[in-house]
């Protein structure tokens, strides 16, 4: 071994040497020869990645990798995130001109989109998948992701892949910088358009277009455009503005949904919450239903066991409103009050906390008002008498994912003229030009808190004041503790019925803080239902809940309607009586306006706030009698279920629509207080306002006889055509069947019937009737032919479009599916009258013009020389029109 080992050590010393005997030389040249043989490595290859970005520029790290080269926004998007639901939106950050749109404002429903990839391209995609089926039908679900594929929007080449091959690159520039409708910065209810009457045509201008901020953050990016355009605004046929230069800073913001949706609560046309409505395939279900989720935001208790306690909890998310920091500083406590109030009803349902009313944060580098992350409320400097409160949901659920709220600037206008001209006559704080800093706070706090009613996913309430028996709104016990409605989602305003000398009997002024309606709604859309399996398990607990609410007429639902048919669910009324409510509020009317001049003549020294209030005074006596009219022919209307102890329908009684006509009737004699001559000589109020509102009331009153039909029709005692036509009748030619001179006023009337009655009877009358068609400023059709309605004046109706509705809170449509059954949520359409007949009335209106003819013949040759003249010539007419 030893051996062995001494001789391995030798042969590894001789190796040694014998290399290091080598000649260096030789080394050398062998190190070379090694070197020219190893293979010459090919120069690095630029990706396209590489390529695209090589040059210093912009980039945004998040959800989405964000790259803006030379004007260019290109997407390094995740291929993790294909085919994952998304919300587009687009709010408007700067403006040339904010009577296009207001700051803050979003002019189109976001866009729900989805990105795909298809071999080298990439597509946006526009879902609308309003059809939907169940669990228990796995088929159909087949069948439905065929028939809703997304529509392609944009297809984008694919430029390169991320360095790790997790991300597709493509530009996507024009998706943010070009002329898309679907995002325009144009609010289709923008001042410049004057509420529809104006149109505009506009043309993009890409030259001057360009991109500004991009932003990226974990479940959403951010891009600003900055968009011009030149339009045009026409009203009808003439040009009124041409080629008006306009730009607008737009932040689109685009948000990752979750990927999986809140669970639906399903809501019927019983409730008054907003619906996102859907076609259910289902296999259980023999015809494709309507089904409608309930728009809510995501109320979840944060300790749920506490909860099933009895404890009061926090939702796990409050629903936030940040404050817009650039509101008057006077506005800003009443804001931030009328926020944080809806906590009292959540309170009830055991949520503490639930809604919050924050600052913008100056230390949140992610914050930003414009995001449709974040719900603000926002202040427009523009003179739009208004406020609007829309919300946005996601789509597969209902779940409200943003709401804003809107406040125009002359929102104090609107409400300093409500509180004057409707309870100045009983409280002396508010006879002056400004309201009192507390009045204007509380007012001012009741306007957004219905605002943000809205923003928490409820529809107005019309008949919520409609309950209220109209003595109570005088006693200071019911008023103090209900205020004027049942809803702060009605449209109730101020106590008009409150006469003199009844706030100093305490009578209360103002609407509640909460209704018992409101507290209602409430418990109905965020009480938590645990036990439940499904939504479908869900629904019958809360429709039960509905059901058993549903005798209670407090808790009824009215939906807002076009023409009036059910007159319990009107806007700007009180009290269960309208006639009595009018009476009380026209005796009210009257007194203001005889007192005004001196309640304000040393602070309005232009005379233009007694314009606006003179104004405000003839709109607010044109709604009354309008809440009078829609009594005659009406037919009330609920929304019935099996088990709800309510008829469907039933006509208002006879008694009451024969005391609306003559209460109607009554006011053509009872109208010289609105030509106040002191107080028209001194302002621009041209005409006689008194003579407008007594042809405005015949016309309307002698037609009612079209809607009076369709109530007698459905009713065991109806108020016939017959008997509505003979009291119009008496009381139009009561003078000349007695015998009497009729005076100025009668005469009026008269003339004005018989235009009327013949236009009802198909026939040209050939007289002018009261006044010449020029009277109005337009032909006769605008001065109150509507059977529904009582007309207003021409001088009054862009005043009463900026100052009727309190709030613009976004569509109320439900979806529609041609053949699809409306089933149990039909209410949210418009009211229907199926299978009535209508009779033509024309013979009856013929009879009448001949019964008159038969009355003046009688007559033509009594009474003084003016009354025979009168007689003569409306005779002369009639027998003109009948050739």
């Amino acid at each position: 071994m030893l051996k062995k080992t001494v001789l391995s050590l030798l042969c590894c010393g001789l190796l040694a040497g014998t290399l290091g005997a080598f000649p260096a030389a030789a080394a050398s040249k062998k190190k070379k020869k090694a070197k020219s043989e190893q293979p010459v490595s090919a120069p690095k290859k630029t990706s396209e990645y590489e390529k695209l970005f090589k040059e210093k520029h912009e980039t945004a790290d998040g959800m989405i990798r964000l790259h803006k080269v030379k004007g260019k926004l290109y997407f390094e998007f995740p291929v993790a995130l294909l085919g994952r639901d998304m919300l587009l939106g687009s709010t408007v950050s700067e403006i040339s001109d904010n009577g296009d749109a207001v700051i803050g404002s979003k002019p189109t429903d976001p866009l729900w989109i989805q990105f795909t990839r298809t071999g080298d391209k990439v597509q946006v995609r526009k879902l609308v998948r309003d059809n939907v089926t169940d669990a228990a039908s796995p088929n159909i679900a087949r069948s439905l992701a065929s028939n809703n594929i997304g529509a392609i929007i944009k297809s984008y080449d694919i430029a390169a892949w991320s360095p790790d091959s997790c991300a597709v690159v493509f530009n996507a520039t024009d998706l943010f910088l070009s002329d898309n409708k679907a995002l325009t910065p144009f609010d289709p209810y923008g001042e410049n358009l004057y509420y529809g009457r104006v149109t505009r045509s506009a043309n993009y201008q890409s030259d001057k277009s360009f991109l500004g901020e991009i932003r990226a953050f974990g479940d959403n990016v951010v891009i600003r455009s900055h968009l011009s355009y030149t339009y045009t605004l026409k009203s009808g046929s003439k040009e009124i503005a041409s080629d008006v230069p306009f730009t607008a800073v737009m932040t689109r913001s685009l948000v990752l949904l979750p990927e999986t949706p809140y669970e639906p609560r399903f809501v019927d046309s019983r409730m008054s919450v907003f619906p996102t409505g859907k076609i259910l395939f289902s296999e259980r279900e023999q015809q494709a239903k309507l089904l409608c989720y309930a728009n809510r935001w995501r109320v979840e208790p944060s300790d749920e066991a506490a909860y099933r306690r009895g404890e009061l909890v926090r939702p796990k998310k409050p629903i936030v409103f940040y404050i817009d920091p650039d509101f008057p500083e006077s506005w800003r406590k009443p804001i931030f009050e009328a926020v944080e109030q809806w906590n009292e009803p959540f309170e009830r349902i055991g949520f503490k906390q639930a809604v919050e009313a924050r600052e913008f944060p100056k230390d949140d580098p992610e914050f930003d008002p414009d995001n449709i992350k974040y719900s603000c409320i926002r202040y427009a400097p523009i003179g739009i008498s208004n406020a609007m409160g829309p919300s946005w949901v996601d789509p597969r659920s209902g779940e409200i994912v943003n709401a804003s709220v809107y406040v125009f600037h002359d929102i104090v206008k609107l409400v300093n003229n409500w509180r004057f001209i409707q309870t100045a006559q009983a409280d002396k704080s508010v006879r002056s030009v400004k309201l009192p800093r507390e009045v204007m706070d509380d007012a001012l706090r009741y306007v957004v808190t219905h605002e943000v009613g809205h923003c928490l996913g409820f529809m107005h309430n019309m008949s919520a004041s409609a309950v209220i028996p109209v003595d109570s709104l005088r006693s200071p016990s019911f008023t103090q503790k209900y205020g004027t409605t049942t809803s702060i989602m009605d449209y109730a305003r101020f106590n008009y019925v409150a006469q003199p000398g009844d706030m100093e009997r305490g009578v209360r002024m103002t609407p509640p803080r909460f209704g018992v309606y409101d507290y209602y709604a409430v418990k109905w859309l965020y009480t938590p239902v645990f036990d439940a399996a499904s939504p479908e398990e869900v629904y019958k607990i809360t429709s039960r809940w509905i059901t058993e609410a549903a005798a209670d007429p407090v808790l009824r639902y009215g939906k807002q309607q076009g023409a009036v048919l059910d007159p319990r669910s009107q806007t700007e009324d009180l009290g269960d009586d309208a006639v009595k409510a009018s009476e009380y509020g026209i005796r009210n009317l009257r007194y203001i306006l005889a007192n005004l001049n001196d309640w304000v003549k040393d602070e309005d020294r232009d005379y233009s706030y007694r314009t606006d209030i003179y104004k405000g005074i003839v709109s607010q006596y044109i709604r009354y009698i309008g809440h009078v009219f829609a009594n005659v022919g009406g037919i009330y209307l609920n929304e019935k279920h099996v088990g709800d102890p309510v008829d469907a329908y039933k006509s208002v009684p006879r008694e009451r629509q024969r005391a609306a006509v003559l209460f109607l009737l009554g006011q053509l004699g009872d109208l010289d207080w609105m030509d106040d001559e002191g107080l028209m000589r001194n302002i621009q109020f041209m005409g006689s306002p008194k003579t407008y509102m007594q042809i405005a009331i015949i016309r309307a009153v002698v037609m009612s006889a079209v809607k009076v039909e369709n109530s007698a029709q459905l009713s065991d005692d109806p108020y016939t055509v017959e008997a509505c036509m003979k009291d119009i009748y008496d009381f139009v030619w009561k003078p000349t069947v007695q015998g009497k001179n009729p005076t100025e006023e009668q005469m009026m009337i008269q003339r004005e019937y018989l235009l009327t009655v013949c236009k009802a009877a198909g026939l040209k009358y050939a007289g002018t009737g009261a006044v010449p068609k020029a009277f109005a400023g337009g032909p006769d059709e605008e001065i109150g032919f509507d059977p529904y309605a009582i007309a207003v004046p021409e001088c009054l109706r862009g005043y009463q479009s900026m100052t009727d509705n309190l709030c613009y809170c976004g569509s109320e449509h439900v979806h529609s599916h041609a053949g699809a059954d409306p089933g149990p949520v039909s209410g949210y359409n418009p009211p229907r009258i199926l299978y009535v007949v209508k009779q033509s009335l024309e013979a009856e209106n013929y009879a009448n013009l001949l019964r008159v003819q038969r009355l003046l013949k009688s007559r033509v040759n009594s009474g003084s020389q003016k009354t025979r003249m009168h007689y003569a010539l409306m005779l002369h007419n009639i027998e003109k029109t009948l050739k």
